[in-house]
């Protein structure tokens, strides 16, 4: 069986329960891909098409790419992440598609959405945990804005590690199937990528000797990395000190080489805030790193739980009606909740259909 969590990051949770851009973006795998499938759309027998048209073809075999996972209605981009995460090694990438399709099936992931903690442990989670969605950067990725320096493991009191991987399940479910169509249907092109602003103060080197959150990271690097590849634009790393240079040195090891470049360290006062703006409109540069005050009055993790709500109405409303629908119908209410629109699949790019004319997203 696909366990949700691996048996080794169960394994040390039991030993553990009882001790004390834009231009590194334009050249990132996943856009240079994207600007070979954009630019050679009519030449079929270019290497990235046959390479993509093998593995479509083989998954097809395999039973198909789960509908639930396919970010934005866009099979191809979907496929070319997997293919990007494998280094363009086909037969690799089949195999982790098809892994990845029997741990959503095992663990009904497709249904995730509709789970939530209840609200007593999602009281512990904001105390402890603090951390929201923050709007959009200038290129359309959701931004993910997370104050790890003040997270407190006194969670653990409250919430099980297993709760707390689900919990990240959880938002990369929210992401996949509800913030990236809504940026996609904003900027008329595919958005499959997070942005995210870690705020490091108050980070304590003690960390280093946390092992529940040492495996707690490890596990949901795993799980990104087999199941969500290739969803990460930029990370921008604020108020790092001598501190998170040594936990980077134990941490880096779990990421791919080629993720390290997509780190950016932001420097101190103004400079930093500079540097920010070039990438991130003003109004979405929270307010406790040098935004405008009153940016963080839009608490994205209270929008976020009120759409979980939404969508679990959605699911006790599909009845026995097909992935495929529940899947249309949260995407249809994800970029348009007043349904003034209908939506069709097609295989490399969605299109909503706004009653009288077409529009491609």
């Amino acid at each position: 069986m696909a366990e949700l969590v691996s048996p080794d990051f169960l394994k040390e949770v039991e030993k553990c329960s009882g001790s004390k851009q834009q231009e590194d973006n334009y050249n990132s795998p996943l856009a240079s891909a994207c600007r070979v499938l954009s630019a050679r759309r009519n030449e079929k027998d270019s290497k990235l098409h046959q390479l993509l048209k093998r593995l479509k073809e083989g998954v097809e075999e395999d039973g198909g790419f789960p509908i639930c996972a396919i970010v934005n209605g866009d099979l191809d981009r979907s496929l070319l992440r997997f293919l990007i995460a494998a280094e363009f090694d086909v037969d690799l990438a089949r195999e982790r598609i098809s892994s990845m399709k029997k741990w959503r099936e095992e663990n009904d992931i497709d249904h995730m959405l509709r789970w939530i903690l209840p609200d007593e442990k999602l009281a512990a989670l904001k105390r402890c945990m603090p951390s929201s969605y923050h709007g959009f950067d200038k290129e359309g990725h959701p931004i993910h804005f997370e104050q790890t320096g003040r997270f407190r493991w006194g969670i653990l009191k409250h919430c099980s590690a297993e709760e707390l991987v689900k919990i990240h399940i959880l938002a990369q479910e929210y992401q996949s199937r509800v913030l990236f169509p809504r940026a996609s249907a904003m900027k008329g092109y595919t958005v499959d990528k997070m942005a995210n602003i870690l705020d490091l103060k108050g980070l304590n080197i003690g960390v280093l000797s946390n092992l529940h959150a040492l495996n707690i990271f490890k596990e949901v690097q795993r799980i990104d990395q087999l199941y969500y590849p290739e969803m990460l634009s930029t990370t921008y790393i604020v108020n790092a000190g001598f501190v998170f240079r040594a936990v980077w040195n134990v941490l880096k090891v779990v990421f791919p080489a080629k993720d390290h470049k997509k780190l950016k360290m932001v420097p101190r006062g103004e400079k930093g805030l500079k540097m920010l703006r070039e990438f991130i409109p003003e109004e979405h540069i929270p307010e406790s790193i040098g935004g405008n005050p009153g940016s963080e009055a839009r608490n994205g993790q209270a929008k976020m739980l009120e759409d979980l709500k939404e969508i679990r109405s959605l699911f006790s409303h599909s009845g026995d009606k097909s992935d495929k629908y529940i899947q249309k119908s949260i995407r249809i209410w994800s970029i348009d909740p007043e349904r003034k629109l209908k939506l069709e699949y097609s295989e490399s790019e969605t299109v909503l259909t706004d009653l009288c004319k077409k529009i491609n997203v």
